[in-house]
């Protein structure tokens, strides 16, 4: 039985998808170690109906025991986004985190009150520009260990993850999401020059209060900025660590510094063991990079109410080269959003032949090649618009997505709705069609037009640019890419070992090694950093809030976009944050203006924006995703197993 998911064209995306980051070999988990005790043998009765005039064979009887969940990149056992984690680790964290939110999406994309945690919100509009959200939660709620969940566990998610001990002396450099620099008082809080939270209080322990900088009102998601979830305090913190009101905001006992909580806090990070969401963390395998997660028995329910029917998830590194053979030989029960032209043939021959099942939906995403602009070659814009000339971008599209995909000029993916109500103009972006002449044109306008003695470019082998300080630039670009990828090994063919690369007077120099590595590497922003250009994929998420991505001087920069340049590209991602909510037409021509401008600097070349796949074992029941708005965390509450 076929079934296909219809894209849901929506309001709605914000930072990458690919919340990834740098990876650490140790954990505090039980490597090695399966934890089923939680299964229940009890069946849960249901019927299902046949489609399209096919008999079902199935029973109406699910055991919901187990699914295992797929992932393309490698986990690392570093489950929380704190310190930058990869996007299959992200997954594993979703679902054990996830569900306790204020604030939640809904399968539309639309941000909604969350009546499973909530009593009310209240919103007050202050002289001074700001807006406070007063926050009141219901009584009952716990965590998976028992422990009740009050409005401090709130409170003290956004004030150590926002703090300067987390942010700086314990280098967790993902910790302040999108969300908390918009809060008032963060600037300070987060420097270390204030110990106080002057945007957030703590009234009772049902309620508490966040005000948002004027600085960032309007914001054009609103209530989004409340998507906080619970974290336990006992956890991450010394018992004797508090957290203080007082009239300029809430504050931390004196004895949260770093050196006092650095061994807790890292404990939790390695042993994420307390958890709000409807899974929580039993083990995580090392060595089959795999995380067992066993039903929340304390959860109460997503915004509809809804827990999760089936008792055990595994989320297992599966890699592309086995993916689709793992799949049919059961070893796991879900592969999603597939991406390979090939790999996605592969399943749909699976499905005709029985026993298996997709979805497909638009990716609201890309696959791209990532530069560093603050140094090598890559710092200077010719150079990258060079690349781009030098990558036949369409015939690369075609051939990685076999046809389920295209190409695209800028950040965004065919899933998100701006990119639809302003097609045409996207239409006249620069698309870099494929010249060697172009390229040229480029990196001699840009200054490289010497050989290495200085003397006039003689016509062949490597260009040389004059710096500032009066030494020359070789043209060799460091590239970084992770092993067993189809993306990396079609580059090298088409980009790397393209002739057309030599004759241009380029060079670029290819490094393989985990994705673990990679994410280590792209996140590094310091000059000293080795490599300038990255090959991944990035999903856009919601809020689609490109001033975090962008920001001068931020860790959040991945491309470390500076100057004139990254001030401008700033400038315009606050403006379409700044946009009034509702008004939808303001944000899309914000939003095209965004586009425009990072099509001319180009801090990545866009590869390809794909339509994704989902594959999963007939077996798998009432499992429905767009991928966007409702992904494969989100879906996998509702689905049963056979």
């Amino acid at each position: 039985m076929k079934k296909k998911l219809i894209s849901l064209f929506l309001v709605g995306a914000m930072t990458t998808g690919m919340v990834a980051g740098c990876g650490n070999s140790g954990n505090g988990n039980n490597a090695g170690e399966e934890n089923n005790s939680g299964a229940s043998d009890n069946a849960v009765e249901a019927t299902e109906t046949a489609e399209e005039g096919e008999e079902s064979t199935f029973d109406g009887t699910y055991s919901n025991k187990q699914v295992i969940l797929g992932e393309s990149s490698e986990t690392s056992g570093d489950i929380t986004p704190f310190w930058a984690n990869g996007a299959s680790d992200y997954d594993a964290y979703k679902l054990v985190s996830q569900g306790m939110e204020p604030v939640v999406r809904d399968q539309t994309g639309k941000w909604v009150e969350n009546p499973t945690v909530l009593e009310k919100i209240e919103s007050t509009d202050n002289e001074d520009g700001s807006k406070t959200y007063t926050v009141t939660i219901k009584d009952g709620l716990k965590f998976s260990d028992g422990t009740p969940i009050t409005a401090q566990n709130y409170v003290f998610t956004n004030m150590l993850l926002a703090s300067n001990e987390v942010l700086t002396d314990l280098e967790a450099s993902e910790a302040s999401s999108g969300m908390y620099q918009y809060y008032k008082g963060f600037e300070a809080y987060s420097a270390g020059e204030s110990d106080t939270f002057e945007g957030i209080h703590l009234i009772d322990d049902k309620t508490y209060s966040i005000t948002i900088d004027a600085a960032y009102c309007p914001y054009y998601y609103g209530q989004a900025l409340l998507s906080t979830n619970p974290e336990s305090m006992a956890l991450w913190v010394p018992e004797d660590v508090t957290l203080e009101e007082t009239e300029n905001g809430v504050k931390f006992s004196d004895n949260f510094t770093a050196e006092y909580i650095g061994d807790t806090v890292d404990a939790a990070r390695w042993n994420y063991n307390v958890n709000s969401g409807a899974y929580m963390l039993t083990a995580y395998d090392e060595n089959a990079y795999t995380y067992t997660l066993t039903k929340n028995p304390n959860f109460p329910g997503n915004f509809e109410g809804q827990t999760a029917n089936i008792e055990t998830v595994l989320v297992k590194y599966t890699p592309q080269d086995t993916m689709m053979d793992q799949l049919k030989t059961g070893a796991v029960d879900i592969l999603y959003q597939v991406a390979d032209g090939d790999q996605i043939e592969q399943g749909l021959d699976m499905v005709e032949e029985g026993g298996f099942d997709y979805l497909s939906y638009g990716r609201a995403g890309y696959g791209m090649i990532s530069f560093k602009c603050n140094q090598g070659p890559t710092q200077f814009e010719e150079v990258r618009h060079a690349v781009a000339y030098l990558l036949d971008r369409v015939t690369f599209a075609q051939t990685f997505t076999g046809g389920h995909g295209l190409v695209v000029n800028g950040p965004y993916g065919s899933q998100q709705w701006m990119a639809e109500e302003y097609a045409e103009e996207i239409d006249g972006l620069n698309s870099y069609t494929y010249s060697l002449d172009s390229a040229i044109a480029e990196l001699e306008a840009g200054g490289w037009v010497y050989n290495e003695d200085g003397s006039d470019y003689s016509g062949s082998g490597i260009r040389y640019k004059k710096l500032d300080d009066g030494t020359y630039m070789p043209l060799i670009i460091e590239w970084f890419s992770s092993e067993n990828n189809s993306v990396s090994d079609l580059l090298v063919t088409s980009l790397q070992n393209n002739p057309d690369v030599e004759a241009a007077g380029m060079k670029i120099n290819q490094t393989v090694g985990s994705f673990t590595d990679l994410l280590t590497y792209y996140y590094d922003n310091s000059e000293e950093n080795p490599y300038q250009m990255f090959n991944l994929a990035t999903g856009f998420g919601n809020p689609y809030d490109m001033a975090y991505m962008y920001e001068p001087g931020s860790g959040s920069n991945i491309n470390a976009v500076t100057g004139e340049d990254g001030q401008k590209l700033y400038d315009l991602a606050l403006a379409m944050n700044h946009t009034e909510e509702g008004d939808d037409e303001a944000y899309a021509k914000n939003w095209f203006e965004f586009i425009s401008f990072w099509n001319e600097v180009l801090p990545e070349v866009p590869l390809y924006s794909n339509d994704y796949h989902d594959f999963f074992t007939s077996k798998l029941h009432d499992f429905e995703e767009d991928g966007y708005n409702w992904d494969v965390t989100n879906a996998i509450l509702y689905a049963n197993m056979e």
